[in-house]
């Protein structure tokens, strides 16, 4: 009989598994990366509420797409059209500020479980059989699929089975 805690994966998990191991704790190695507070989501919420300046959103962008096999523009393109983004002029519109948002929390959340940017970005740009071979960053147009992508996150950080 197995054991309740056992997680099916397919051969290619397992290889890619042995290659990169979430940072099981890197808020105790590292402390500046802490979980964020309440105080910092809402923080974000209205920040996000005013519209994120272009320029930081784009500065978000490139940090994504060093590691990425797409080019910075298709990569935003991917999550904010690009008729939204050249409408804009110092400000993003309020959608394309929410998905800004959700961008900026997934990739802290990913750096901490990962332990450092790269390893975060390149998880984000990955496929995953979790997403049905779809990048974690492809998800998060919606805020269904961002929610997807951190339970994801959350079952890697505290090594709940996925």
């Amino acid at each position: 009989m197995a054991d309740a805690k056992t997680v099916h994966t397919a051969p290619e998990d397992i290889s890619s598994a042995k290659k990169r191991k979430p940072h099981r704790s890197a808020s105790a190695a590292k402390p500046g990366l802490r979980p964020e507070s309440a105080r910092s989501l809402v923080t974000q919420a209205f920040e996000a509420d005013r519209g994120f300046s272009k320029v930081d959103a784009s500065h978000l962008f490139e940090r994504v797409a060093a590691t990425s096999a797409l080019p910075l523009g298709k990569l935003r393109a991917e999550l904010i059209p690009d008729s939204s983004w050249k409408r804009a002029r110092k400000t993003l519109g309020p959608q394309a500020s929410q998905t800004t948002a959700r961008l900026r929390h997934v990739l802290a959340v990913a750096e901490r479980v990962w332990g450092n940017e790269t390893d975060a970005t390149e998880w984000l740009n990955s496929p995953h059989p979790e997403l049905q071979g779809c990048t974690p960053l492809s998800q998060l147009r919606t805020e269904m699929g961002g929610r997807a992508v951190e339970a994801l996150l959350g079952a890697l950080e505290f090594g709940f089975p996925v």
